[in-house]
């Protein structure tokens, strides 16, 4: 369902060339909490194509290289690099997960949108799951009206550090769920066009629900 949609292939393409952009790693994201020019200039180019360039002025990419070259922030990548969205001990990260959502999507004349008054909130996240595609969800207004299957009403709320939490752990859940069915994530994964990961499938499945309802999970 969701490459069918009009945009699909904008986003696929967008989306593949992040995940080359980590070369032969899970993340864009180096051992001392760097991230080079080239992955900077990825991540640009794919929040672009997945509609957030009217949101970026033409000083984004100087505003979140500052960002991400703070000293506190790269000791946190650093950390991520050692997880994935089903590693046992991912509750340990609640507090950097969420410390580092209120860095990106913080408004300001600081923040990474154009408006200074507004939050960058789903841009945030999509600033997170580029960095570390093994890790973190993409939350759009799509996936948030999904998430009422889980906590209702959960569309009407502002996206903040504790509710995109909320949705990592629910991603977490269903993924474990799925495993502990099928006995692993192979099958999950080849359902997918590849290059893909288990955010990536959460995030395509969440968008179709949200955008067509459950049923539309089911229709060939």
């Amino acid at each position: 369902m969701y490459d069918r949609q009009r945009k699909a292939p904008l986003y696929n393409s967008a989306y593949e060339k992040v995940l080359e952009a980590r070369r032969g790693n899970r993340y864009l994201v180096d051992q001392s909490g760097n991230v080079d020019e080239r992955s900077l200039e990825a991540i640009e180019c794919a929040l672009k194509a997945f509609d957030m360039g009217r949101q970026m002025d033409e000083g984004f990419a100087d505003k979140l290289k500052s960002k991400l070259s703070r000293i506190e922030i790269k000791r946190t990548l650093r950390k991520f690099r050692d997880f994935m969205i089903c590693s046992q001990t991912i509750a340990e990260l609640k507090t950097d997960v969420q410390d580092l959502y209120g860095a990106l999507s913080a408004a300001g004349d600081d923040g990474l949108s154009a408006d200074p008054q507004h939050r960058f909130s789903v841009g945030a996240t999509k600033i997170m799951n580029f960095l570390f595609p093994e890790l973190f969800v993409i939350v759009d207004s799509n996936v948030q009206k999904a998430i009422n299957c889980y906590i209702p009403d959960f569309d009407k709320w502002t996206l903040d550090s504790d509710r995109y939490w909320q949705v990592m752990m629910i991603c977490a859940k269903e993924l474990g769920e799925w495993k502990e069915q099928r006995g692993g994530l192979d099958r999950l994964l080849k359902l997918d066009s590849k290059p893909t990961t288990l955010t990536r499938i959460f995030d395509k499945c969440a968008f179709i629900i949200g955008k067509c309802g459950m049923s539309a999970m089911y229709r060939k």
